[in-house]
């Protein structure tokens, strides 16, 4: 079959219209496609942002438990007096409560002036300072177990965390001494922990 001239110029316009429909159907593939990747972009950055947006929410929620758990332990530490001001006549009558209490032979004890804590790790803040009052304490006792039980008491009894730094128990009469004379005696160094100048919010 032989194309003319003039068959030519017949079909140069549905070739002209079918170039210019490929072009545009390239065009369309084209412009589609970079669509579909800028939504999947904007799913992916939506995705990143949900995920953000939980990752956020944990975290307030998390923080907001930590501060319920601090403020439930300050309102322990407040109840107990180890926040504020620490007043040496309270250390003065709790030891005579639990020495009477107990019914111990001799507490005999003195009061370092208080100063800052200076504990590895434990750092102060503006807000509130660690402070220490260093207690020694030297004790008659009829056995052990009246140490163990002073410390205790002074735990409950008193108003600070009580941190016992050294203890040390001797025989001070034989074993054949009788059941109401003391026995041993103890020499303790103990820290008396609190907090001063605290506000809460």
């Amino acid at each position: 079959m032989n194309f003319v001239r003039d068959d030519l110029k017949r079909l140069r316009a549905p070739f002209t219209l079918t170039a210019t429909l490929i072009v545009l159907g390239v065009g369309a593939l084209v412009v589609s496609s970079n669509y579909l990747d800028a939504a999947r972009d904007a799913q992916n950055a939506s995705r990143q942002g949900r995920s953000a947006a939980q990752d956020r929410v944990s975290k307030v929620s998390e923080e907001e438990r930590d501060i319920r758990e601090n403020l439930k332990y300050f309102e322990q530490m407040r109840t107990s007096g180890i926040v504020g001001v620490q007043n040496r006549l309270d250390w003065i009558e709790a030891i005579a409560k639990i020495k009477n209490t107990r019914k111990l032979f001799e507490v005999k004890y003195s009061i370092e002036a208080q100063k800052l804590l200076d504990y590895p790790g434990v750092v102060s803040s503006p807000n509130a300072e660690f402070v220490v009052s260093r207690m020694k304490l030297d004790m008659m006792l009829l056995h052990e177990g009246d140490l163990l039980d002073f410390l205790d008491d002074l735990q409950t009894e008193g108003r600070a965390y009580v941190n016992i730094k050294r203890c040390t128990v001797t025989r001070t009469a034989p074993g054949t001494a009788t059941a109401l004379q003391p026995r041993l005696r103890a020499e303790c160094l103990v820290d008396l922990v609190s907090v001063k100048g605290i506000k809460p919010a």
